[in-house]
């Protein structure tokens, strides 16, 4: 289980919600997608939403609502708690752990998106989402952007544009932190004696699952999250 560093995803939000400037950023989280019957391929967290928030559960959505007064600017729709189904899949923080373990100012049910968002984000001038990338939420997003638009023709607010998070966060992650670097120099060298590790057993190794089988196990007796090739 994933122990966040909050204070990082904490400082990372702070600049984000600065270059927001009156904006509504809405930014979903990754789902999981099917391999066949009920199994899903392995999960992997949607890299925007995870730089910002540090949350690594599918079926999730951060809004940053930099229109707000402070504690009420960092929003999640999660999952919540659901003791059946962690049986089956696993953990979940559920709506109390997004809010003390991962800091958001309020946490919801993502099941309370559709009804709660409207709320969240009039006020904003623009909204922030990925146009094409979130089939999900996109129409949800699209159809409150239309009655936005509606309000500002009709009552002279609302928001008026939809821009990428792109160009914001683009920017912010091309100067790495102290914290980046230092994970950055971690994988590097699990990766490096993960290679020499495979040099030295090639020759008594008959296929490349073998090698595979070797490689991942390495990874895993070093509490990597993931490969790191």
């Amino acid at each position: 289980m994933f122990n966040p560093n909050s204070k990082v995803f904490e400082e990372r939000r702070e600049i984000f919600l600065d270059k927001l400037d009156g904006k509504a950023a809405i930014i979903p989280g990754a789902n999981l997608v099917k391999h066949h019957a009920d199994c899903e391929y392995p999960f992997r967290q949607d890299s925007n939403f995870w730089y910002l928030t540090g949350f690594d559960e599918p079926d999730a959505i951060a809004l940053f609502l930099s229109h707000k007064p402070k504690g009420e600017r960092f929003i999640l729709f999660v999952a919540p708690k659901d003791v059946i189904s962690e049986v089956w899949h696993g953990f979940r923080w559920g709506l109390e752990g997004a809010e003390k373990e991962f800091k958001a100012d309020k946490a919801h049910s993502i099941n309370e998106l559709r009804d709660l968002l409207p709320g969240y984000i009039i006020g904003s001038d623009e909204l922030v989402f990925s146009i094409g990338k979130y089939p999900l939420i996109e129409k949800i997003v699209l159809e409150i952007f239309s009655q936005q638009l509606e309000n500002l023709s009709r009552f002279g607010f609302g928001a008026n544009s939809i821009k990428s998070p792109e160009i914001y966060l683009n920017e912010m992650r091309l100067i790495k932190s102290e914290f980046e670097i230092k994970r950055m120099r971690e994988a590097i060298q699990i990766s490096a004696e993960a290679h020499e590790l495979v040099r030295e057993s090639i020759s008594s190794k008959n296929n490349e699952r073998q090698i595979q089988g070797l490689l991942e196990g390495f990874f895993l007796e070093k509490r990597s999250e993931r490969t790191c090739l």
